[in-house]
């Protein structure tokens, strides 16, 4: 199925009704530009994510001692 989505002046794509009745439970897409310029969308569960995301910190041993120490001294603080 091709139908055509809208940018609004505000840069938001709204999906067509018949595209996003398919999705009525799905609040987040992943948003993937490819290298031909495409945009890709999937669904995302926030939770599923946040999930990825620590598994990849501790991947890379990162502590999460690391973590605050780093966003205390970006936002100016020592920690």
């Amino acid at each position: 199925m091709t139908v055509l989505a809208r940018k609004t002046e505000w840069n938001e794509v709204r999906l067509p009704p018949e595209i996003a009745g398919q999705f009525s439970d799905v609040d987040y897409f992943e948003v993937v530009v490819t290298r031909k310029g495409r945009l890709l969308l999937s669904p995302v569960n926030p939770q599923e994510k946040e999930e990825r995301v620590k598994e990849e910190i501790q991947e890379l041993g990162v502590a999460e001692d690391d973590l605050r120490a780093a966003a205390a001294a970006l936002l100016g603080r020592r920690g």
